[in-house]
């Protein structure tokens, strides 16, 4: 399933199947073909994934879901592809380009213009006299 095409992007690279192999570590298999063996336990952080980090038994009810093609928990929790396929580097679509561009323009020096005396301060005065 490709999300985003257009030249500037890479597709978008999904989960096609999750196989447990021991502890927090798991075999997956990429919709681009790569296979990759990863430890998720550094990824199960925060109160949704509590019991499948406390529980081997949750952990294994690891499932890819066929729409957002993450892998997934009966919980709701889950982790997003790019996660799992970039590891520790950003997505190529998350780093920001450099554009060159021509220097902005200074702006013009303008006169500084006289301030005008309101003409409430002007009729205080006269009605002090």
């Amino acid at each position: 399933m490709t999300l985003i095409v257009h030249p500037k992007y890479p597709e978008i690279v999904g989960v096609r199947t999750v196989k447990l192999l021991t502890g927090f570590t798991v075999h997956l298999t990429f919709t681009d073909g790569s296979e990759r063996e990863i430890d998720l336990e550094q990824y199960l952080w925060g109160p949704v994934f509590e019991p499948i980090r406390s529980d081997l038994r949750e952990f294994a009810q690891v499932f890819v879901d066929p729409i957002g093609q993450t892998l997934a928990w009966p919980n709701g929790a889950d982790i997003a592809p790019e996660t799992l396929y970039y590891g520790d580097q950003p997505a190529p679509w998350a780093v920001k380009e450099t554009i060159s561009r021509r220097p902005a323009r200074k702006p013009r020096a303008r006169p500084a213009r006289p301030i005008a005396k309101s003409k409430t301060k002007r009729r205080v005065r006269a009605a002090a006299r």
